[in-house]
């Protein structure tokens, strides 16, 4: 999928895209057209969303993490005292126009809450039909914004064993999509 060059850019959090608003790096830019994204998919898609800005509170992450859902039984998923749905879970990459999709469940309560991590193995996965249903509209509305949706099958690839990828998602060996959607914490 990538060239040793994009990789290695990736690597160093720099944009593999020569488009607006990835060119240049600038996060503010990058942020600000994801607002406006992410609206027009609440919108579109009659969902609510909670959306991850601000890389989980420390560190680098090269990813935007969105999640939608709808407060409804399609989606609720059965927990002990606490509000649990499933949703269409999105990273949106802030170094190129790429994004992935699967089903994540977020859960909260008057304490506190537990979501899912991203990794390559939730990609493409939806084990309930109204998500994965949802997941078709939000991929149109997505794309509607020259977005770019890629597959597991896509991003499996390993990269080379030399490579350190600054993840804490997931451990070696790595993959492209670890190349492409890491947290460096």
């Amino acid at each position: 999928m990538f060239n040793d060059s994009e990789i290695a850019d990736l690597l160093e959090a720099r944009s593999i895209s020569y488009l607006d608003p990835w060119k240049g790096n600038d996060e503010g830019k990058i942020d600000s057209f994801y607002k406006r994204v992410v609206k027009d998919v609440e919108k579109g898609a009659k969902v609510k969303s909670r959306i991850e800005w601000d890389h989980y509170g420390s560190g680098y992450a090269s990813f935007v993490d969105a999640w939608f859902y709808r407060e409804d039984d399609a989606f609720a998923v059965e927990a002990y005292q606490e509000v649990a749905y499933g949703g269409v879970a999105v990273l949106l990459s802030r170094l190129s126009p790429f994004f992935v999709m699967g089903q994540g469940v977020k859960s909260w309560h008057d304490k506190g809450g537990s979501s899912y991590l991203p990794a390559l193995g939730f990609v493409d996965e939806f084990a309930n039909d109204a998500v994965r249903e949802l997941s078709s509209k939000i991929e149109g509305l997505l794309e509607g914004h020259g977005l770019k949706r890629l597959s597991r099958v896509e991003l499996e690839e390993p990269l080379s064993e030399s490579l350190e990828v600054p993840t804490i998602l997931s451990p070696p060996p790595f993959k492209e999509f670890d190349a492409l959607f890491y947290w460096e914490d």
